[in-house]
């Protein structure tokens, strides 16, 4: 029995699907399903019944889970333990495609990482966070930039660093253009487009309360330049974190929607002193964002 089979049974067993774990656990079906079945031949218990139509815990299932979970979780702390006695020299950021494409803070914050650990490397890596934030600092990434919309595992040191605003781009030819800001009320049978990375935000805002009857219509694009000559027409509102040089800064409206910080996620008792200093700069650069970037 090893982590990573634990990890498999634990997603499906959260899941009921094969192919919704699968693609949480970025893998294919064939192999999660090889990782159970070896895991059932171990244990010489079925945990799982499968049918064309079905996925469900047997009762050595049901009673495994927790006992997986502690063991799991156990593997994980002993490996948080070890991190100090690590050699190696590169620390790797899991950063939203959004931070290195867009946003002109990005160059900064790099510069003062490297000034303040000098010999690091660090590895940017730009998946999406998992669900399991633990396991994921604990095996794939030092530290991350998270905008937690649920809580997270107590191991998990969360550092609030960026106060969240999004905005909606409106051109002059949309109905909705020349207001000071957006509610959800005011979005009543309007097109929306988002990038994947904000679809738990785009969650967040269809279960608000005072959503109107006729909902908006929302639509996940690869990003904004897909459908540039619909915003430019008016023909749709495109979701943002950011104001982008490519639109009028007169173009951005506030959404107002109660949304998390975004945070800086390591874990609560990594040894390493780099992490300590690593989170000082995280922490100083953000504060300082508006002067850095001029905009004071």
């Amino acid at each position: 029995m090893n982590d990573h089979q634990l990890l498999c049974f634990l997603t499906v067993s959260r899941t009921l699907n094969f192919t919704i774990a699968a693609r949480e656990l970025y893998c294919t079906q064939p192999a999660l399903s090889y990782q159970i079945r070896s895991l059932e031949k171990e244990l010489d218990l079925a945990l799982f019944e499968r049918s064309t139509t079905r996925v469900a815990l047997t009762e050595a299932g049901r009673a495994f889970v927790p006992q997986a979970e502690g063991i799991y979780r156990s593997i994980l702390n002993a490996r948080t333990a070890l991190k100090g006695f690590a050699r190696r020299r590169t620390l790797t950021l899991r950063l939203p495609p959004v931070l290195l494409q867009r946003d002109p803070i990005y160059p900064i914050l790099m510069a003062r990482l490297h000034a303040a650990l000098p010999g690091y490397e660090f590895a940017v890596d730009t998946r999406p966070v998992s669900r399991n934030p633990h396991e994921m600092l604990c095996s794939e990434a030092d530290a991350a930039l998270y905008l937690p919309f649920g809580p997270l595992q107590p191991e998990i040191e969360r550092i609030p660093i960026l106060h969240n605003t999004f905005y909606l781009i409106v051109s002059p030819e949309h109905p909705l253009t020349g207001r000071s800001a957006l509610t959800l009320a005011d979005l009543a049978g309007q097109q929306l487009f988002y990038e994947p990375l904000y679809q738990e935000m785009v969650d967040l805002a269809v279960v608000q309360p005072g959503l109107p009857f006729s909902a908006p219509s929302w639509h996940m694009v690869e990003n904004y330049e897909c459908v540039y000559n619909d915003l430019l027409a008016g023909r749709g509102m495109f979701l943002c974190p950011m104001k982008y040089p490519a639109f009028p800064a007169a173009w951005y409206l506030p959404l107002q929607l109660p949304l998390p910080d975004t945070c800086l996620l390591t874990l609560r008792d990594d040894p390493r002193p780099e992490i300590q200093r690593l989170r000082e700069v995280f922490t100083a650069v953000y504060a300082s964002r508006a002067k850095l970037l001029g905009e004071e």
